[in-house]
């Protein structure tokens, strides 16, 4: 059993911004497969399951605000009883990587991401694979198209030409899932890199 994670924000208000990226992405996978997404009050979750090559997936997003992203990750550890370095995918916009650019990554540091932050807090270890999804840092914009402020940037939508580029780009983190569920991390990473 296999549990992929993608982050966001709750709420109308922060669809399609760049820091609901990881939950966009498991929308885009549920959507894929006809899957509908059921509440878990309980879990603090939005939940949805498949098979993929005989294996349990199950798809989630959390029902809380990025910040408390930690409690849904450690109710959904401890409900499915996740062996987190193998059985966990947390999927997550990621400043410090170009818009465009999909990194694999079987462990790391939370990035200074409060989404992480959370999460490594009350699972209690770095070591869990996470999908860096890349959304680009506004210092590395022209004033005169971004505001530079961080937190305004990340909870703005992605702007018209990057919109058009989305669908491939979620085409291939669906595929990046597949690949890290079906226990070939390395190709997983691999193939990425190649984006």
């Amino acid at each position: 059993m296999k549990l992929i994670l993608g982050l966001g924000n709750p709420g109308r208000k922060y669809a399609g911004t760049r820091h609901n990226y990881g939950r966009m992405l498991v929308e885009y996978a549920a959507e894929a497969e006809f899957l509908q997404f059921r509440q878990d009050k309980e879990l603090k979750a939005f939940l949805c399951s498949t098979a993929w090559n005989g294996e349990e997936i199950f798809m989630a997003y959390p029902d809380v605000y990025m910040n408390h992203s930690g409690k849904t990750a450690a109710a959904l550890a401890s409900h499915f009883r996740l062996d987190l370095q193998k059985d966990l995918l947390v999927v997550v916009d990621d400043l410090a990587l170009p818009f465009g650019k999909l990194r694999l990554r079987a462990k790391g540091s939370d990035g200074g991401h409060n989404g992480l932050k959370s999460i490594h807090a009350l699972l209690g270890t770095p070591v869990y694979a996470r999908l860096r999804c890349g959304i680009g840092h506004p210092r590395d914009l022209p004033l005169s198209e971004e505001d530079p402020e961080v937190s305004r940037y990340v909870l703005a939508p992605f702007p018209s030409p990057e919109k058009k580029e989305l669908q491939v780009l979620m085409r291939k983190g669906l595929e990046a899932c597949r690949l890290w569920a079906g226990g070939t991390f390395e190709k997983a990473a691999n193939a990425l890199t190649q984006v």
